[in-house]
């Protein structure tokens, strides 16, 4: 017989248990301000440096937004973000990726544009290379296949030449990993997907800039779609 051992919760994920519990319990609402640092701090008996790892987690995620010299708010769902009164921070979870997605349709349409003007055939090949191997996968674990589409789309950044735009599309499909993963779980998304990216790939390798930008935003607009059916 095995036992695991035993970790302690850090103080951080405590706290972001107690705002997500109060969330959900409707003692924290939508557009509500929470308390200044120094005095939440307080009350929880934990430091600031604590306290604000805490807040940088919930902002990742969605949950709550900062105010430059305002404090700290829980986000306002929009008018898009599937609001359901059973299940707030769900809610707030889908109003934040519909912005990321929102955000993507715009530096990401531009960034294949920019790499079928610029890629060299040996960054076409990569690109080919890691759609090919998406293919491969399909039966794979579903953490496994989306790490492939983030080498897809990181490989067309960085056939732009363009280390910031490598940087956004990189923080980006962090953010979305757990929703990414998540589609790919609907049948015959996978193979949509690979249709989509054959799509943007061929563009690229036919330096046809306009072709290339449409065939993304198709690409991502179905990927909006999507997520209504998680």
């Amino acid at each position: 017989m095995e036992f695991k051992e035993i970790s302690s919760i850090r103080l951080y994920e405590s706290v972001i248990e107690q705002i997500m519990e109060l969330i959900k319990n409707n003692e924290l609402k939508p557009g509500n301000k929470l308390p200044p640092e120094r005095e939440l701090a307080e009350r929880l008996s934990i430091s600031r440096g604590s306290l604000r790892e805490a807040f940088r987690v919930l902002e990742s995620r969605g949950i709550i937004k900062s105010k430059p010299g305002g404090g700290r708010y829980i986000r306002e769902i929009r008018k898009n973000g599937y609001s359901n009164t059973e299940n707030i921070i769900l809610s707030l979870e889908k109003s934040s990726i519909l912005e990321l997605l929102e955000a993507r349709e715009i530096f990401e349409v531009k960034i294949a544009k920019i790499a079928a003007q610029r890629a060299t055939a040996e960054e076409t090949e990569l690109i080919e290379q890691v759609l090919n191997k998406m293919n491969e996968e399909k039966e794979l674990k579903y953490e496994k296949h989306t790490e492939s589409d983030t080498e897809f789309h990181l490989a067309i950044a960085g056939a732009s030449h363009n280390f910031v735009f490598t940087n956004i599309i990189k923080l980006h499909l962090d953010l979305l990993k757990e929703t990414r993963e998540k589609t790919q779980q609907i049948p015959g998304r996978r193979e949509e997907q690979w249709h989509e990216h054959q799509s943007i790939l061929q563009a690229i390798k036919e330096h046809d800039t306009k072709k290339a930008g449409e065939a993304m935003l198709k690409h991502l607009r179905k990927v909006r779609e999507v997520l209504a059916k998680i």
